[in-house]
């Protein structure tokens, strides 16, 4: 996995880790670890680094078209398809309730092999859905490619049952160690903070932080 873009998100803040005051998820479980991808479009030097990582990840596949989930991974497949010089399209959540009613938009995916760009990778269904969107529209999904991903289980899971390659650029256990190295966690933290991803619904009461109740 790659050390320097996971560094590139530490530093410019797109993931933050706190092991002693734990980030309280909208499901109301507690995580060390905050991830807004969304900040590094902000940077220009640095959003080429991630859409050269991108680029290199996938370079093996063959594909004819680029496409963003919306909304986060959109800027990255326009940088990426403008580089590449590929058609691109964009995926919704769900289709449109109005209009033609779409979930797809931009260059049709019918017949052709798709490249799917995701921003970051949790549970893997949001994402997953866009697999099965594109097969819906009569193409195929070559791959789903994420710049981060918290690793969990479940999502490995979802890929692998539906037959679809997930490749990441960078993950959870890397960007740990990175801040480690780089003196932001310390050996404790770093053991505490390890374990969270294994299982992130029972970490914080576990470790002395009640989750949220958000009933």
């Amino acid at each position: 996995m790659n050390e320097n873009i996971a560094r590139v998100l530490i530093n410019k803040k797109a993931v933050t880790l706190n092991a002693k005051h734990p980030f309280t998820f909208v499901s109301g479980i507690r995580s060390p670890i905050y991830c807004d991808n969304r900040q590094m479009i902000a940077y220009p030097g640095e959003r080429e680094q991630i859409v050269d990582a991108f680029i290199n990840e996938f370079q093996d596949y063959d594909f004819d078209i680029v496409a963003g989930t919306a909304t986060a991974g959109i800027p990255w497949a326009s940088w990426i398809s403008d580089k590449l010089n590929k058609p691109m399209s964009y995926i919704r959540g769900a289709k449109k309730g109005h209009g033609a009613g779409n979930q797809i938009e931009g260059a049709m995916v019918s017949g052709k092999r798709v490249i799917v760009i995701e921003d970051l990778i949790s549970t893997g269904g949001s994402s997953f859905c866009a697999v099965e969107a594109i097969r819906d529209a009569g193409g195929s999904s070559v791959a789903v490619v994420a710049l981060f991903t918290y690793d969990f289980k479940k999502a490995t899971k979802i890929f692998k049952e539906g037959d679809c390659k997930l490749l990441t650029i960078t993950n959870f256990s890397t960007l740990v160690k990175v801040a480690k190295n780089d003196g932001i966690l310390s050996d404790k933290e770093l053991s505490l903070v390890l374990t969270w991803n294994k299982d992130p619904q029972n970490w914080g009461p576990k470790h002395g932080f009640p989750n949220a109740n958000k009933g």
